[in-house]
């Protein structure tokens, strides 16, 4: 018996992020490689409709205003989940790594649509 219905994915570590950027279905981060807690939230996104489109800016601002609480939040994340494939390393320099995470498929995976 399988599922007949696709569900988004719900993993409890993606949760603190989602609570960081209400709303975002994928989240870019910065963060210290010597020091994970030194760590900001540099945007937020939503899937676009159709896949191979740009990723649409989330600029509402309702991003968390603690950012010390952002940090340690980005920080304890990556320093235990940053190799879960959902989070993708986009840049790396001695001084800081950047990565997109997946917080949410998108609707064009969970309606079984079209891979190309």
């Amino acid at each position: 018996m399988g599922l007949s219905n696709p569900q988004p994915r719900r993993t409890p570590p993606l949760d603190s992020l989602r609570e960081l950027a209400p709303g975002a279905e994928l989240v870019k981060v910065r963060a210290n490689p010597l020091n994970w807690s030194q760590a900001e939230l540099l945007a937020a996104y939503t899937w676009p409709q159709h896949q191979g489109e740009r990723l649409v800016p989330l600029d509402h601002g309702t991003y968390a205003d603690d950012s010390h609480n952002t940090a340690l939040t980005i920080g304890e994340f990556l320093s235990r989940y940053r190799q879960l494939p959902v989070v993708r390393q986009l840049q790396a320099s001695d001084a800081a790594y950047t990565f997109l995470i997946e917080l949410d498929r998108p609707s064009w995976e969970l309606c079984g649509g079209d891979s190309q």
